[in-house]
């Protein structure tokens, strides 16, 4: 029997509102910053380093991605990773540094897109089932960490997110299990289980700048913490037997321990800390800057 032509209007009408309002629910909007930028000095060379952030509407757990930036070749050279003049970090107390018996996040690739502009991408190494929590989150996380070699560190670095349309919508959900029963199986099946594309995402390069350094900043700039990483201690190096306020922060700027006129002739304890990474903010004659620690 046919259903009158307003009654199959109306059942049609549902359906596609059905299906709107099914793909609204799932859509997550992501969001990316960059945190902790700063200029550090390692044996005479000159970097700029930044922590690349990433959120959520709702909570998720990571699949796939890949992510374009670009910067000004007159501080960094051009084609900076054919010239070695960047490197990506993704230890514990990252995301893409998550292990879960087996690394959760493989076949990490870098390329030169222009002379200006590089990407950096990655894969799935363990199934979603494997993965025991969500892991982007509504609250600002710590993805990777970028290093990039000056050339001429007297030039504005320019660090940003790419956001022409081709550049976006290039992250995905985590793909399911090999194994049917759904049991934490380690490999994902990425062909028959994929996960979803995540669309909506949206960049803020404001977090890049760094600020014009004074007389005062350049000479804190030559502080090297020792040693790096460090298990139980590390030293101050580069203020001499001088007292200054010290703060630890882990990488989502959260204050885990804080010194108050420490003696640079002691060491720091850090044996509380759990393994991952931290920022050490030194303060000195007016002055203050970051440090990033590495806990074993």
């Amino acid at each position: 029997m046919k259903l009158p032509y307003n009654l199959r209007n109306k059942q049609l009408q549902f359906l596609v509102l059905l299906v709107l309002t099914s793909m609204t629910i799932q859509a997550q909007d992501i969001h990316f910053t960059f945190a902790n930028a700063q200029k550090s000095i390692e044996n005479g060379n000159y970097y700029y380093e930044a922590d690349i952030m990433i959120e959520a509407s709702e909570g998720f757990k990571l699949g796939s991605g890949q992510i374009y930036l670009t910067y000004n070749p007159e501080a960094f050279g051009a084609n900076i990773s054919k010239n070695s003049g960047i490197q990506y970090a993704y230890e514990p107390g990252y995301i893409l540094g998550e292990n879960y018996t087996l690394p959760a996040y493989k076949s990490f690739i870098q390329n030169d897109n222009t002379n200006n502009r590089v990407s950096f991408a990655f894969q799935q190494g363990v199934s979603a089932e494997s993965i025991n929590k969500e892991n982007v989150t509504t609250a600002s996380k710590p993805l990777f960490h970028i290093k990039l070699q000056y050339v001429d560190a007297t030039k504005d670095p320019m660090i940003a997110f790419e956001e022409g349309v081709m550049y976006q919508d290039q992250f995905f959900t985590a793909c399911g299990s090999m194994l049917k029963t759904g049991v934490k199986a380690g490999f994902p099946d990425c062909a028959n289980l994929p996960g979803k594309q995540l669309m909506n995402d949206t960049y803020d390069s404001s977090g890049a700048s760094l600020q014009t350094l004074n007389i005062e900043e350049q000479e804190i700039a030559a502080v090297s913490l020792y040693p790096n990483p460090a298990k139980q201690h590390f030293l101050i190096q580069g203020l001499g037997n001088t007292t200054t306020d010290i703060r630890i922060t882990d990488t989502n700027g959260k204050l885990v321990q804080m010194l108050s006129s420490h003696s640079l002739e002691n060491t720091i304890n850090i044996s509380q800390l759990q393994t991952g990474v931290y920022f050490v903010q030194v303060d000195s004659q007016n002055s203050q800057k970051s440090y990033k620690l590495i806990k074993e």
